[in-house]
């Protein structure tokens, strides 16, 4: 269950290569934004990762997460949601809101 001073932010898709790098589907309304939301959060809280983007891919963007260092790993990851801490989102205008919400 995830926490309500955090929102999802994206999801992996799977593992990219086989170096650890992961296919990440951003969820942001500038995709690539989604790196400087981090650390990124496991929707339990049990695990974070800093995310470095490495490439634009289709339908997402290539990352490297801290702690993930083989294909293995990456694809142990895949489903994964990632949660954003609320208070490192930038704020809305008025009339919009996180889907969260």
């Amino acid at each position: 269950m995830s926490r309500p001073d955090r929102v999802c932010v994206g999801a992996i898709a799977g593992s990219f290569g086989v170096q650890g790098e992961v296919r990440l589907k951003s969820f942001c309304t500038d995709p690539e934004a989604i790196a400087a939301y981090g650390p990124l959060w496991t929707e339990d809280g049990a695990k974070s990762y800093d995310v470095r983007l490495t490439r634009q891919l289709s339908g997402g963007l290539g990352a490297r997460l801290s702690g993930v260092l083989t294909k293995e790993q990456a694809d142990a990851l895949k489903g994964v949601s990632l949660y954003a801490d609320r208070d490192r989102l930038p704020s809305l205008p008025d009339d919009e809101f996180y889907h969260a919400d």
